[in-house]
């Protein structure tokens, strides 16, 4: 009878025991199931939001297998739908600022092309007045001339400054190289043409050759005139201590150094590392026009010719700029 018992008991066990293993394998092949499609909707999201990242707005994360999962899907769509109505914004908002800007430029470019026109004729009359073309001036009609003269003549400047900023904003300055350039030939061409301006302000212009003899360089003349002749006419506007303008050639082994010196007010410390910069002008302590294009572009022009601009100056004792080019000694055979 206890045998009988014992056996009952140990099947009654038994079975409670497979009950419960059925139970539990039951409910892991769940859990195994459900950790498995987490997995596969974690992974999707990810793939979702890696090509959030690279810039693909369209994708969208799948339904989960849960409310939470849902959820986390409705609102990361919600959230690239969100990002996707930005760009299109944005992109049309780019759109419409490059029209605004081309029509921009196209003014700028037609109003300093077109200004340039009248004072250029104005300033080849005002050269016959003073020729006596149209009969003779008293001096004090000479004096007038002369000063409207030297205005009309800071007028086409702030034009030229002005197209050439719009030119290198919107495509930069490509040099055309010209080879075996004669420095001293080149210096003495900007010289005389600049002397005329000079004289207008009872200033002369010195020039000091310590160049080798017959030196020369490959530069786009074009360019580096434009850069020279820049600093020549600063230095005789803001040179009014003195009647002298000093233009100094030299050269060595890796370098030529063109300076333009003058005896004016200098500049200050303070305002010595903002002259290169768009806009900046001194000009105010002077009582000129100027808009700060000047340097701006001479630096810009120069470091497309792969030199620099160097300035030292002392207060009332004047500024000396100097174009520093990488070249190679060249002498005449």
């Amino acid at each position: 009878m206890n045998k009988l018992v014992l056996i009952c008991t140990a099947c009654a066990i038994t079975a409670v025991f497979a009950i419960i293993c059925a139970v539990l394998g039951s409910k892991y092949s769940r859990l195994l199931a459900k950790y498995y499609d987490i997995i596969k909707y974690l992974k999707a999201l990810c793939g979702c939001i890696s090509s959030a990242r690279w810039g693909n707005l369209q994708v969208r994360a799948g339904k989960g297998t849960s409310s939470l999962t849902n959820e986390i899907s409705k609102s990361l769509n919600s959230l690239l739908e969100s990002v996707l109505d930005r760009d299109k914004m944005i992109l049309e908002y780019v759109e419409k600022e490059k029209e605004n800007n081309n029509i921009k430029e196209d003014f700028i470019a037609m109003l300093t092309h077109d200004l340039k026109v009248p004072i250029i004729a104005q300033d080849n009359t005002l050269d016959l007045l003073l020729d006596n073309k149209f009969g003779p001036l008293s001096d004090e009609q000479k004096n007038a001339v002369k000063n409207i003269k030297i205005s009309n003549h800071d007028l086409r400047h702030l034009v030229e400054s002005l197209l050439d900023s719009h030119k290198f904003e919107k495509k930069g300055f490509v040099p055309k190289i010209q080879k075996d350039v004669n420095l001293r030939n080149f210096i003495d061409d900007i010289i005389n043409q600049t002397s005329s301006i000079a004289s207008l302000h009872d200033k002369t212009i010195r020039l000091y050759d310590y160049a080798e003899p017959g030196y020369k360089i490959d530069t786009d003349t074009f360019l580096l005139k434009r850069v020279v002749q820049n600093l020549i006419l600063n230095a005789i506007s803001y040179g009014i201590n003195s009647q002298y303008i000093d233009i100094t050639l030299q050269n060595n082994d890796t370098s030529c150094i063109i300076s333009v010196r003058d005896y004016g007010l200098g500049i200050s410390k303070e305002n010595i590392d903002k002259i290169f910069n768009k806009y900046y002008s001194a000009a105010e302590l002077y009582s000129k026009a100027s808009m700060g294009l000047g340097l701006y572009l001479s630096n810009k022009i120069i470091g497309t010719l792969d030199g620099r601009i160097s300035v030292a100056s002392e207060e009332n004792k004047g500024a000396e700029f100097s174009v520093i080019l990488k070249t190679e000694s060249k002498k005449n055979s």
